[in-house]
C-alpha cells in the first residue's frame, strides 16, 4: 500500500519523506560516534540547509565526542560547540518527568495521584466517565488533553512566541472547559497542555515556582549550570540565535505557565550529563532511582513501534530498543536519546525550526539500521497573494473518512492540521503551495482562481492523491 501524507505520515516530520535513492542506509557507514557523523552533519547543514548551525554530542564506550557545523554565510559570531546554548523546546518534558519521578521516589507525590489533588480550590479537572486524569497520564501524553490550551491569545501553529504571557490564571480558568473523548491512560495524544499542568502541579506541591523546584531537585544536583528557564545576560554571548523555517532570525521565547512543556535552554554538555544519568547511572541517588522509575512505566505510544515511559518514548525497531525525545521551537529543533544495550547516547541541537532537524541522524547513532535522508531539495520560491486568494485554500479536505486535512489561516501562511500534527504551507503560485517543513511535498488546489478550492491534489514521492472539499 502506498503511504500518503495523511495524519500518519504527518508524524514522519523529517526533512521530507525519504525518496528512493535519496536515503543513506546502514551500509553507507557505521555512525555510532564514527567520523562519518561529521559528514552527515555537514551535509545536513551546508547542503540541505536545515539550519544555520548545529551541534551533536555522543556518549559511547569509546568516550565523548562533539561535532558541529555552521553555514559559512551565516551572520553569527557566537562560539559553536558543546557549551553553545540552544532553546531545547519539548526536550524540557523529560526534565519535568524526571522531576515528577524524583518527587515520587522521595514519597512526596504518587504516580497515580489525581491531577485534581494539585489544583487550586474551585478548579475542576476534566474526567471521562469517572476516570480521573493522573500524574502518570500527564507524563505519558495519556491525559486525552489537546496539544495547546484553547484560550491562547493566538494559537496558530506559526504564531511567534505563542505562549508568552500565558498565565497560571489562564491555565486554570480554561481547564474545566475541556471534554475528554476517551478514558485517560488508554490512548496517546501529544499535549503541551498536559505537561504544563504536570509541572505546575509539582510546583504547587512544593510551594515554589517550577523554575525553583527544578533547579533544587534536578538541574542543580546534576550540575547542569546552563540548563535554565530564563535568559542569563552573562551567558548571552554563548546563545545560538534562533531561526524560523525560512532561516530568518527570531527572538528568544518568553516564559509562561506552559514553560514546563517547552521552556528550557541548555547545551550539548549539559544534556550529555543528563543522558549519562540514564545510560550509566551517574548522578545523585534520588535521581538514579527516579531515572529507573521513569523507564519502568509502559503506556501507549504514537505508533506501532513506540511506547511511552515517563517523559521518554521507547522505540523498538531493527532489533534495537532505545529511548528518545525531540522538540521544535520557534527557532530550534532538538533530539536526544540513548540505547542502553549499545551503551550509546546522543543529543542533536539545531538553531532553526524545521520538520525534522537532525532527528534521523540522532536515531542513526542509536540504531545503525536507521536511514538518513540525503536528498537535497531546492528551497521553494514563495510568492505573495492577496488575502482573498489565500482564504480560498482554507477548509476541510478529505481523501477517505480516516484521512482528512483541516487547512486554516496562520500568521506566515496556511496551517495544515491532521489531529495534533500541523505543518505550515505557503504559495508558490495562486494554486500551488509548498512547505519548508517538508520539502518536496506539494499541495495543488483545484478551482481557487474562481472561488473556494473544490479540492486539492497532494503530490509526494512521485505519487498524487486527490482530497475533495467536505
Amino acid at each position: 500500500m502506498v503511504q500518503r501524507l495523511d495524519r500518519r505520515m504527518l508524524l514522519m516530520t523529517g526533512l521530507g519523506a525519504l525518496a528512493a535513492g535519496c536515503a543513506l542506509g546502514p551500509e553507507a557507514a557505521a555512525t555510532n560516534g564514527a567520523d562519518d557523523l561529521q559528514g552527515l552533519l555537514d551535509h545536513r547543514i551546508l547542503r540541505q540547509r536545515a539550519a544555520n548551525a548545529a551541534v551533536i554530542g555522543v556518549l559511547s564506550p569509546a568516550g565523548r565526542r562533539i561535532y558541529s557545523a555552521r553555514r559559512p554565510e551565516a551572520d553569527e559570531t557566537y562560539p559553536l560547540g558543546d557549551r553553545t546554548i540552544f532553546e531545547i523546546a519539548s526536550l524540557t518534558k523529560v526534565f519535568t518527568a524526571l522531576l515528577l519521578a524524583a518527587e515520587v521516589v522521595d514519597g512526596r507525590m504518587g504516580l497515580d495521584d489525581p491531577l485534581q489533588d494539585y489544583l487550586p480550590d474551585g478548579v475542576v479537572a476534566p474526567s471521562f466517565e469517572g476516570r480521573a486524569i493522573t500524574l502518570t497520564d500527564l507524563a505519558t501524553h495519556g491525559a486525552a488533553l489537546p496539544l495547546r490550551p484553547n484560550n491562547l491569545a493566538n494559537g496558530a501553529a506559526d504564531a511567534p512566541d505563542k505562549y508568552a504571557g500565558y498565565t497560571l490564571d489562564d491555565l486554570y480558568r480554561g481547564l474545566p472547559d475541556y471534554r475528554l473523548g476517551y478514558a485517560p491512560g488508554s490512548q496517546f495524544r501529544y499535549s503541551n497542555l498536559g505537561f504544563a499542568l504536570l509541572g505546575q502541579a509539582i510546583a504547587r506541591r512544593e510551594a515554589m515556582s517550577f523554575d525553583a523546584v527544578l533547579r533544587r531537585r534536578v538541574t542543580g544536583p546534576l550540575g547542569l549550570d546552563d540548563t535554565t528557564l530564563s535568559e542569563d545576560p552573562e551567558k548571552a554571548r554563548r546563545r545560538a540565535r534562533g531561526h524560523d523555517l525560512y532561516l530568518d532570525p527570531v527572538g528568544a521565547g518568553g516564559p509562561s505557565a506552559l514553560s514546563p512543556a517547552y521552556g528550557l535552554r541548555s547545551t550539548a554538555h549539559d544534556i550529555l550529563r543528563l543522558l549519562d544519568l540514564f545510560l550509566d547511572g551517574r548522578g545523585p541517588s534520588h535521581l538514579r532511582g527516579a531515572a529507573r522509575l521513569m523507564l519502568a512505566t509502559d503506556r501507549p505510544g504514537d505508533d506501532d513501534t513506540t511506547r511511552m515511559a515517563l517523559g521518554w518514548r521507547r522505540t523498538t525497531a531493527h532489533g534495537e530498543t532505545y529511548y528518545w525525545s525531540n522538540g521544535s521551537g520557534d527557532g530550534s529543533r532538538c533530539f536526544m536519546g540513548f540505547n542502553p544495550a549499545r551503551g550509546v547516547a546522543v543529543v542533536a541541537l539545531a538553531d532553526a525550526a524545521s520538520g525534522g532537524g537532525l532527528d534521523d541522524i540522532g536515531r542513526r547513532v542509536l540504531d545503525p539500521a536507521q536511514e538518513v535522508d540525503a536528498a537535497v531539495v531546492p528551497a521553494p520560491e514563495f510568492v505573495t497573494l492577496p488575502e482573498e486568494m489565500l482564504l480560498r485554500a482554507t477548509g476541510r479536505f478529505e481523501y477517505a473518512p480516516d484521512d482528512a486535512f483541516d487547512i486554516t489561516r496562520g500568521v506566515t501562511g496556511l496551517v495544515v492540521s491532521s489531529g495534533p500534527i500541523q505543518i505550515v504551507i505557503r504559495p508558490t503560485s495562486p494554486s500551488v503551495y509548498a512547505s519548508a517543513m517538508m520539502p518536496g511535498v506539494i499541495f495543488e488546489f483545484d478551482g481557487v482562481e474562481a472561488g473556494p478550492a473544490r479540492g486539492l491534489t497532494l503530490h509526494q514521492d512521485g505519487q498524487s492523491f486527490y482530497y475533495r472539499r467536505v
